[in-house]
């Protein structure tokens, strides 16, 4: 299928400059982009394929990880929809108004998709069985994969702004701010280590502790902030469950506990109230994610925190060292 300039290749093509990343590759010429996408569940496999002879002018967004990426670049214009758009914390109002609904983002409207028009549509996968992909490839309408979630560590995430830059013509622009963040993060992570201060994460839920392991997103995080964490050398690269008898004895005496899914401690003591019983409820050291956050649950972490990694490394960091005076997006338990 061809659209706008845009036509699925066979074969890696010959370009002047490349951008590599386990989930994608850019080659670059005078006159054309090419974009190759791999598949997260088996390595190496080819995803898609595309060549741009011109940049993407209107595109669809499925994630608002997504839009944190187009904001970033300064991109805005080109986004003609998105799925619960109340779900988007960068969004002017203005770009509310203009911007379709297209309503869920599990069973999103059809119609509404066509009518933007888009040249064409952003998703993310969240396994082989996904059938999003094929209902809307029903529309006629290319699909760009862009599955930074899948990432474990922070800049690999941080990185798909190149791929964004790629489809929106404006490589340069991207490949400049990522490397702005890359060597904020690598200099902030080369900090004094903080080993004896214990970090924990996460909460109970209906009685499993689900915590990030070493090789997961926050896992790397924890790590680069320099505290001690229980599972930082853990080799698996997925949330490990727990019982709250595990989860007592792994960090009953953490100095500090982030990634709490909860706006006060009373609300945190009413979900369990054997979360009462961690050093870090008894001192008050409990925070989570939402400093950035919209009534309707939309969430900047998500958004600019996926593009500039650093910054959370920073408030991790000041959580370690006592100081949050200057947080960004994490926040003191009420």
């Amino acid at each position: 299928m061809c659209l706008l300039g845009l036509v699925c290749v066979a074969c890696q093509p010959t370009a002047d400059t490349k951008w590599r990343n386990v989930g994608f590759d850019i080659a670059q010429s005078e006159d054309t982009t090419h974009i190759t996408v791999y598949s997260p569940w088996h390595e190496g496999r080819v995803m898609a394929q595309h060549t741009l002879t011109k940049p993407l002018e209107r595109v669809v967004c499925f994630s608002a990880t997504h839009i944190g990426f187009i904001q970033e670049l300064g991109m805005m214009d080109k986004v003609v929809g998105v799925p619960r758009p109340d779900r988007v914390y960068s969004f002017t109002e203005a770009e509310r108004q203009r911007i379709k609904d297209l309503g869920d983002d599990i069973q999103p409207n059809m119609e509404a998709i066509l009518l933007a028009k888009p040249d064409a549509v952003i998703i993310s996968t969240y396994g082989e069985g996904d059938d999003m992909p094929r209902r809307l490839e029903a529309l006629g309408i290319p699909i760009y994969y862009c599955n930074e979630w899948t990432e474990q560590t922070p800049l690999a995430r941080a990185e798909w702004i190149r791929f964004f830059g790629a489809c929106l013509g404006c490589l340069p622009k991207a490949d400049s701010i990522y490397q702005a963040v890359s060597e904020a993060y690598r200099k902030e992570a080369k900090s004094e280590k903080l080993e004896a201060r214990h970090i924990m994460s996460g909460m109970s839920f209906r009685g499993t502790w689900y915590v990030p392991t070493g090789g997961t997103f926050m896992g790397h995080l924890f790590r680069d902030a320099g505290g001690a964490y229980r599972y930082a050398d853990h080799p698996s690269a997925a949330s490990l469950p727990l019982t709250m008898e595990q989860a007592l004895q792994d960090f009953a005496e953490a100095d500090v506990w982030v990634g709490c899914n909860a706006y006060t401690f009373a609300e945190l003591q009413a979900i369990d109230a054997k979360h009462t019983w961690f050093k870090a409820y008894q001192t008050g050291q409990v925070y989570n994610f939402y400093r950035r956050t919209l009534p309707s649950g939309a969430n900047d972490f998500w958004e600019s925190g996926v593009v500039h990694p650093e910054r959370i490394l920073q408030d991790l960091r000041q959580l370690l060292e006592g100081d949050t005076s200057a947080l960004y997006y994490a926040s003191p338990l009420r």
